[in-house]
């Protein structure tokens, strides 16, 4: 199993899936976190410190 590690954060999980489009366009596979929490109510997503793109940590330097 592998490890994952955010490599950028956005305030809403539109701009998120922007850049998870374009990463594995790539071949780099990445995980969205904490998306459905800023939905619910877009002032909780910086209170979680907002939606997190993650990528697999053999990844994260093609990824940045």
């Amino acid at each position: 199993m592998e490890n994952w590690r955010t490599i950028i954060t956005f305030t809403q999980p539109h701009e998120a899936h922007f850049a998870k489009g374009l990463l594995e366009s790539e071949g780099i596979d990445t995980i969205i976190r904490d998306e459905l929490t800023a939905q619910v109510n877009n002032f909780y997503s910086n209170a979680i410190g907002g939606v997190k793109l993650d990528v697999k940590e053999s990844d994260f330097i093609q990824a940045t």
